[in-house]
């Protein structure tokens, strides 16, 4: 028999401490005041009572289950504010007995005198139902919850607590649930018959809830922060069924359980990285009430003194779960530094300024820059925030000493790599939504992402690095295929292809159809073989069996590969050639393979093109010139992305290959295209606002730098990315 360790046989019993009352009495008397307002609401009593027969004739409980169901969840809150404002079973006893007689009984005797209500013994007995299932389930959650409570009192954070309850106040305000059946059945059939999906609800409610759930498992008051997840995920998603403000969405409900696990997730890897991993969330969340008029603002470029003034002025209580939204993200912003580094954790107020400058800085960009009307309230919030902040965290257990943290462990590695990946992206998605903001940007790239301008930006952003990063994951398997002596080379079709189908998903969520077709063309290939009998009868009968929803989709894709494989070839071969400078003869291989696909793509993007974009402004013998154009680009990429020379170097030829690119589109482009009557040169239309402003040819080349600069940043980044997220094994 082993022996039991004398740590565990003495430890003693820690009983939690115990919690006032007064919070519970509050609700209580909220609840009652509400059942009181609710029940005998519009107050409009007669002198003359009707009969007290007709309180004892419907009888019978199940006659009217939508009024049975109103009278039962009216009465459910008022059993677990009983249950949690008194402590003695005596003093629960008398609160039950005086509900059942005053307002389950009382109430519904009123209600004789009130003509618009009908008084019933049926509403009475469901109102006490209610009440006994209050009382049973706040038993329950309670003695769940004092079980789940921590004792470690040193390191509990109570503003990770206010920033829970921040996010509660977002998701459901104004927290009172329904009573009207018909109204409740309204709500939730918006999610079945719903408008079209919306993204970036998506990812607010994903963000806001990934924030949540950070501050759940970290803010140290529960044994078990799983449990207080999932209990928090449960509440949330049915008070969002069941209080029908605004309208319930599926967005709604899948961001807030995504991003609960998503941050349960995030909060349990104790990285030294997780505190920046909590600044990007929270300014990416900031940033949407930014560069959107989140709260409804008009779009007039002007300034309000007043905080809080739609609220103020308007009563208008939709502004209250936008401004918890931006709380959440502020307050998240305050923690994470005053919580991180050892730099801002000693110097709160340093840190709480800066947080401040930066709101002050994104409030002139929301409304010089934007041209959305701003106000104070951001601000007003974060200097209420700030010292609810210091003071909240004074008391918590400060962490080892920098110095004698232990090394990070193997499991944490990936979390250095996808904070970069994370800012990248969203310093991406900025420059491309306030570019498509400027004066004289091209009329087609302004349409580029529809009307949802920010959600496509952010889809997009992550599409251009993957056009970096993809292409080195196709390098590492056929180097890693070459090492097992499996033939990379042969296998990297394919790979491009999946690589393609990737960068086609986002592409497609970021623009819409007929962008992309402006590009790759509309599919033509069913009216043509079908309809036109291009390729005569026997393609025209094989064809016509098929769907045609089905051939235009493959004719799309196959497009869409193409034009990717065009970019992706190269980037491949370069990058494979410098990850094993030793085996060139390898090299040499894959671009025997490959060649023959570029080809292949080359024709299915310009001598197969349908598309007028490519087909009026390329010249004649013009693909090889683009073909160059390309390569160039390729190199010049996989250059900096691989490190090949040092930085004088590395500009110099960046440089050399911008101006090489310029004179091979020059030769490339047609100067002279006659479109709807007007004469202009092919690069005007690639480059200019539209077709009748016409740019001078320094105009032009700075324009052609500025977008070669930015596409060649975008893909190196990717590349870098993907090689710090998947290296080369040494092994290999």
């Amino acid at each position: 028999m082993s022996e039991i360790s004398p740590a565990l046989t003495s430890r003693p019993h820690v009983r939690p401490p115990e919690v006032s009352t007064l919070p519970a009495r509050l609700f209580l008397a909220a609840v009652v005041a509400f059942i009181v307002y609710g029940s005998l609401f519009p107050f409009d009593f007669s002198g003359q009572a009707q009969s007290l027969e007709s309180f004892f004739a419907e009888s019978r409980i199940f006659a009217n289950r939508a009024d049975a169901i109103d009278n039962f969840i009216l009465f459910l809150p008022l059993g677990v504010a009983v249950h949690l404002a008194f402590r003695s079973y005596a003093a629960r006893a008398t609160a039950v007995l005086l509900a059942v007689l005053l307002l389950a009984l009382g109430i519904q005797l009123l209600q004789l005198y009130l003509p618009s209500r009908i008084a019933s013994v049926a509403d009475a007995f469901w109102n006490t139902a209610g009440l006994g299932v209050g009382l049973l389930v706040a038993a329950r959650v309670r003695h769940a919850f004092r079980a789940q409570l921590s004792a470690d009192n040193e390191h509990r954070d109570l503003f990770l607590a206010c920033l829970v309850l921040l996010w509660f106040l977002y998701e459901s305000f104004p927290f009172v649930p329904t009573l009207d059946i018909g109204l409740l059945r309204a709500h939730v059939k918006s999610v079945v018959f719903a408008p079209p999906f919306e993204p970036m609800r998506l990812f607010q409610h994903g963000l806001a809830a990934t924030l949540a759930g950070i501050a759940v498992t970290g803010m140290g008051m529960l044994r078990r922060p799983l449990a207080g997840v999932i209990g928090l995920g449960v509440v949330a998603v049915g008070l969002e069924v069941l209080v029908a403000y605004g309208s319930l969405r599926r967005e709604t409900l899948l961001g807030i359980v995504a991003g609960l696990a998503a941050g349960f997730v995030v909060g349990q890897r104790a990285s030294a990285r997780s505190h920046d991993a909590v600044f990007v969330l929270a300014l990416g969340a900031y940033l949407v009430t930014v560069l959107t008029p989140y709260r409804g603002q008009m779009l007039d470029g002007g300034f309000t003194l007043t905080p809080f003034s739609h609220l103020l002025w308007r009563g208008v209580l939709k502004e209250v779960p936008p401004a918890a939204f931006e709380a959440l993200a502020i307050g998240a912003m305050l923690w994470a530094g005053m919580a991180g580094p050892a730099r801002w954790r000693r110097r709160p107020l340093l840190w709480s300024a800066l947080v401040l400058l930066l709101l002050v800085v994104l409030e002139w960009v929301r409304v010089a820059i934007v041209g959305v009307h701003g106000d104070t309230t951001t601000l007003a919030m974060a200097l209420m925030l700030a010292p609810a902040a210091v003071a909240l965290r004074a008391g918590v257990g400060e962490p080892a000493a920098e110095a004698e943290l232990p090394p990070p462990a193997q499991s944490t590695r990936l979390a250095h790599p996808l904070l970069p990946l994370a800012v990248t992206a969203a310093v991406l998605t900025l420059a491309m939504w306030l570019v498509l903001q400027l004066p004289g940007i091209p009329y087609n790239l302004k349409k580029l992402f529809g009307e949802h301008a920010l959600a496509g930006a952010a889809v997009f952003s992550l599409a251009l690095l993957w056009l970096g990063g993809g292409p080195w994951l196709a390098a590492r398997a056929v180097l890693q295929l070459d090492a097992r002596r499996r033939h990379g080379a042969l296998w990297t079709p394919p790979v491009v292809v999946g690589l393609a189908l990737v960068s086609y998903a986002l592409v497609n969520l970021a623009t819409p159809a007929i962008m992309l077709e402006k590009i790759i063309g509309a599919p033509d290939l069913y009216r043509r073989v079908v309809d036109d009998n291009y390729w005569g009868e026997a393609w025209r009968t094989g064809l016509a069996g098929w769907p045609r929803v089905a051939v235009d989709a493959t004719e799309r894709l196959v497009r869409f590969v193409a034009l990717y494989a065009v970019f992706a070839i190269p980037l491949v071969v370069g990058l494979a050639a410098i990850a094993r400078r030793d085996r060139r003869a390898r090299v040499m291989v894959l671009v025997l393979c490959l060649l023959p696909f570029w080809v292949l793509a080359k024709y299915v993007v310009l001598d197969w093109a349908i598309t007028d974009n490519l087909t009026e402004l390329v010249v004649d013998g013009g693909a090889f010139y683009l073909a160059l154009a390309v390569a160039l680009f390729a190199a010049n990429a996989v250059l900096l992305g691989g490190g090949m020379a040092r930085r004088p170097v590395l500009l110099a030829a960046t440089g050399a290959l911008l101006g090489a690119s310029w004179l091979l589109l020059n030769q490339a482009i047609e100067t002279v295209v006659i479109n709807g009557g007007r004469v202009f040169g092919g690069l005007q239309f690639l480059l200019g606002q539209d077709r009748t402003t016409l740019l001078s040819a320094p105009e032009l080349f700075a324009r052609w730098g500025a977008l070669y600069l930015a596409a060649l940043a975008a893909v190196v980044a990717g590349i870098v990315l993907a090689r710090r997220l998947r290296p080369l094994p040494a092994a290999s």
